[in-house]
C-alpha cells in the first residue's frame, strides 16, 4: 500500500481527518494498517453498546447495526445529537459476526467500551456480547444488566469475569436495584452498603 510509504506525521494527519467508519474500513486493508489507526487519536471516541454499537465524536453518532446474520457489509446510520432520522448512511465491509466487529473496533481504536446497556438490547445479542467480551477481556467502564440475567447460573461466571472498571449496575423493571463498584470481582462492594456483594463473591 503506497499510503504506508509516507512519513508517519503525514499518515497521522490523514488519519485524524477521517471519520470512524473510514478508519474501520481502512483498518481492514492490512494488518499493518490496523496497527496505525490509533494515530487518529481514537482514544477520544466514545463507544457504547445498546440497540446499536454507537461510536460518538463531538455531536455526531455513528450507529452501527447488529445484524443477525453474517453478510458482506454492515449498515451504519449517522445522527446528530441523537436526533432521528439518520442524516447519512454508510457501510462497513465486514463478513464475520457483529461480535467480532465489536472486538476489532475496540482493538484498533485502543479504547474501552464506555457503556453497555442491556435495557435496549435483546437478551440473545447481550449474551453474545457478554461471552466474547469476557473471553477477550475487553475493558468496559460501565454496564447495565437486568437482574434476571445476572442470576442465571449459565451466565454468572461469565459476567463475573468481565473486565468492568467502574460500575456494574443491576436493574429490575427499568429501575436500578444495586450498583457494584468495578474491580476484581471478589473485591467488589455494593455501593449502598459498602459490604461485599454476595452475588459476585467467589466461593
Amino acid at each position: 500500500m503506497k499510503f504506508l510509504r509516507f512519513p508517519m506525521l503525514v499518515i497521522k494527519d490523514v488519519l485524524q481527518n477521517l471519520d470512524p467508519i473510514d478508519l474501520i474500513n481502512l483498518s481492514l486493508s492490512s494488518k499493518k494498517m490496523s496497527h496505525l489507526i490509533s494515530l487518529a487519536d481514537t482514544h477520544r471516541f466514545r463507544v457504547d453498546l445498546e440497540h446499536f454499537l454507537i461510536i460518538s465524536i463531538n455531536e455526531k453518532q455513528y450507529n452501527i447495526q447488529l445484524p443477525k446474520n453474517v453478510s458482506s457489509r454492515v449498515t451504519v446510520m449517522i445522527t446528530i445529537d441523537n436526533a432521528w432520522p439518520a442524516r447519512e448512511w454508510l457501510h462497513i465491509y465486514w463478513n464475520k459476526k457483529w461480535t467480532e466487529l465489536l472486538v476489532h473496533i475496540l482493538r484498533v481504536f485502543k479504547c474501552p467500551l464506555t457503556t453497555v446497556n442491556s435495557k435496549s438490547m435483546p437478551n440473545s445479542k447481550l449474551i453474545e456480547a457478554i461471552q466474547i467480551m469476557s473471553a477477550e477481556q475487553c475493558e468496559i467502564k460501565q454496564m447495565y444488566i437486568h437482574q434476571d440475567l445476572q442470576k442465571k447460573k449459565s451466565l454468572r461466571n461469565i459476567i463475573e469475569n468481565l473486565n468492568i472498571t467502574e460500575r456494574l449496575i443491576i436493574t429490575r423493571m427499568g429501575k436500578i436495584t444495586r450498583t457494584v463498584i468495578g474491580g476484581v470481582p471478589s473485591q467488589r462492594r455494593d455501593a449502598e452498603s459498602g459490604q461485599p456483594d454476595s452475588n459476585f463473591s467467589r466461593n
